[in-house]
Formats: structure tokens, sequence, C-alpha cells
């Protein structure tokens, strides 16, 4: 099969739970980005807004951090062959696949299946750091650590989530109050491993020490666990109301700020040549930055597009990553810097409104090569299954 290439045999069935979940993420995805396309914003609905964000946020990301890179380059980042409780994860994905189904026709119930799909997964992910591992904690990579952030703020978020979802549907909360009251969760984990993502595009691959390696367990820390903690704590009418953007700032934006400004020094120390990976990754800095300085900005306060779009863009680039490692010089590298420079373009259009009508052109070709990426990722695999 494709994957003796690069797998062991104790490990080959993890990376197959991992595929699942990335070939899950990319369907998720696809299905997100056609409900931002033009022609599906004539009439654009609440409802539909609140699909295409709950589907880039929970089914995309999560899945594909956790379940997808956690199964794939966890275990090794662990020094071991595979995660402590892959069922668990293969029972998660069964319930984040009827999620993915069921939020367009009941979408309170898909949350529901969401909070159980990835609290098994994030469970998996927390266990194997505790007691999988060959490594100290010190010896962690930045990835290791966004991971375990990412599961944390899972554990606190999806339990909450699940109460508010049954509360929601017993009193008949709306979906855009619903999305007001998940903003900042959604953020911390769209950003955590999002950030995890592009630090392990820009490291080199032979580091093992640096200022990243340092800071990356403090600032995924408060990212992960502060974040959440503090919405849980003004969910419940413990902090002033108003707060949001506040505590948006100092749980996320400024430990953000502080691991790229670590990234950066480290990058330019060593010199090292971009890749397409780090292509990616560079975008996804540009728009996280974009994204916050836009918050300084006469009326667009709270308008967080550009850093979903940057978070978005970190998971493109470690999606391609997993392409070249899974199926070594099939994808040309010129397509992968290629797509990276048509989607940070389309982007940027997407939130200057002059042009915004070009941003969706360009994001709408994006979306389209992904498929054709999926597509031909389907054809090889399904070709290496005849011939073995």
């Amino acid at each position: 099969m494709t994957y003796q290439a690069v797998d062991t045999a104790p490990a080959r069935s993890s990376r197959r739970v991992g595929t699942s979940f990335i070939l899950l993420a990319l369907f998720a995805g696809l299905l997100g980005g056609s409900l931002a396309l033009p022609i599906l914003q004539t009439h654009p609905t609440s409802g539909q807004a609140f699909c295409h964000g709950i589907l880039m946020t929970f089914f995309v990301m999560c899945p594909a951090a956790l379940g997808g890179f956690g199964q794939w380059l966890l275990p090794s980042a662990l020094g071991t062959d595979r995660t402590v409780l892959r069922g668990l994860t293969m029972a998660g994905f069964g319930f984040l696949s009827a999620g993915v189904v069921l939020l367009p026709l009941l979408p309170f119930v898909a949350l529901l299946l969401w909070s159980v799909g990835i609290l098994a997964v994030a469970t998996d992910v927390i266990t194997t750091c505790l007691e999988g591992r060959t490594c100290r904690f010190r010896d962690m990579s930045p990835l290791a650590w966004s991971l375990l952030a990412t599961a944390c703020s899972v554990v606190l978020v999806a339990p909450v989530l699940a109460a508010v979802v049954t509360r929601g549907m017993l009193d008949g909360i709306t979906t855009d109050a619903l999305i007001e009251t998940l903003h900042l969760p959604e953020m911390a984990l769209m950003l955590t491993p999002a950030l995890g993502l592009v630090a392990s595009a820009l490291l080199a691959r032979s580091a093992s020490a640096g200022m990243p390696w340092t800071v990356a367990p403090y600032v995924f820390g408060v990212m992960g666990i502060g974040g959440p903690l503090l919405w849980m704590d003004g969910l419940y009418g413990a902090l002033p109301s108003g707060m949001t953007s506040g505590l948006v700032l100092v749980t996320q934006i400024v430990p953000s700020v502080v691991l790229i400004g670590a990234l950066c020094r480290d990058v330019w120390q060593q010199k090292r040549e971009f890749d397409g990976a780090a292509l990616w990754a560079i975008g996804s800095i540009l728009l996280f930055t974009a994204g916050w300085l836009s918050d300084w900005l006469p009326g667009h306060s709270g308008d967080h597009t550009a850093v979903a779009f940057g978070g978005i863009m970190a998971l493109c680039g470690g999606f391609y990553a997993w392409v070249e490692m899974l199926l070594p010089r099939r994808i040309p590298a010129m397509m992968s810097r290629l797509h990276a420079g048509l989607m940070l373009v389309g982007a940027f259009c997407s939130i200057v409104p002059g042009v915004m009508i070009y941003g969706e052109v360009f994001m709408g070709i994006s979306l389209l090569a992904f498929g054709l990426v999926g597509l031909f990722l389907l054809r090889e695999t399904g070709r290496a299954r005849v011939s073995a």
C-alpha cells in the first residue's frame, strides 16, 4: 500500500485512522467553503453563515489537527509508534462523520455529536502525551504542545458547548446568539493548532532547541487553557459583559505574537530556505497580522475574518506537507507554491470591500484545486490497494 513507504508495521493502522480524519476534514472544508461562494451568497441566511463557520472551525480544524495530524505526527514527536487509545479515536470519527452529515439539517444535534466525538479524540491525545511519550516534557516540540493544548481546550469547551446547545434546544436560542457565544472558543480552537502547524513548517527539521521550543509550553497553555477557562467563567456571569475583546487580546493575540516573534528570530538566525509548506506558514502569519491590525480600524472591531483565513491557510499547508509525506514527489512543489499564493491573494481580496468579488473568484479556484488534490489522493491510494 501507499503507506508502506513511510509506515512501520505497528504505526500503519494509526496512520490509516489519521488519513480518514484528514479526508473527513477535506470533505467538510469543501462543503463549508462552497457555502461562501458567490453563487450561494445571492440571498444569504443566518443558518448558512452558521453552517459555514461551524464547519470550518469545529469540523475542519479540530478533526484534522487532533485526529489527522495527531495520528500521523504526534507519536513520532513523542518517541512512540502509535497513540494509546486509538480505538477511542476511531469511535470519535464515527460521531464526527455523522455530525458533518447532519449539520445542514439538525445543527444543534450535529454540535452535540461533535462534542462527543472530538472529546473522544482529545482524550486519546492527552493520554498519549501523558502516558505514551518516551521523551521529557521539556523536549516536546511546539507542534506536540499545540496538539496537547488543543485537546485540553476541547476537554473544557465540549461539555460546556453540549450544555449550551441542549439548553438552546429547549429555550429556542437562535443561531446568531450561539455564534456570538462561541466566538472566544472558536478563536482558541482555530489559533492553537494553526500556530503549531506554522511552527512545524518554519522550524528546521533538525532543531530541538531554541526560543520557540522554550516559549511554546507557556504560549499554548495560555491560548488553549486560559482562554476557554475565562470564557467558561464569563459565560455564567462571573465576568463583566463586554470583555470578549479584552480576553481575545490577552489569551490569543499576545501569546500568538510572542510565538511568531520567536519563530521569526529562529528563521532569521538559521537563514532557512522556504519550501512550499513554509510559504503557507508565512501566508498564515500575514493573515493573522492583518486580522489583528484590523481590530484597530474604525468599523472593523470584532471582525476576525482574516484570522480565520490564516488558520485555514496554516491547515492547508499542513495538508500539503502530509500529501508530500504520503506520496513523495507525486505533487509538484510548484503547485503547492502557486496554490499558496492564490489562496493568500484571494483571502486578502476577500476582506477588502472594493475587490471582494475578485477574492471570491480566487477562493473558488483554490477550493476547486483542493478538490482535485483530494481526488488525486483517492485515486493513488486506490491504485496502491489494488497493487497490494
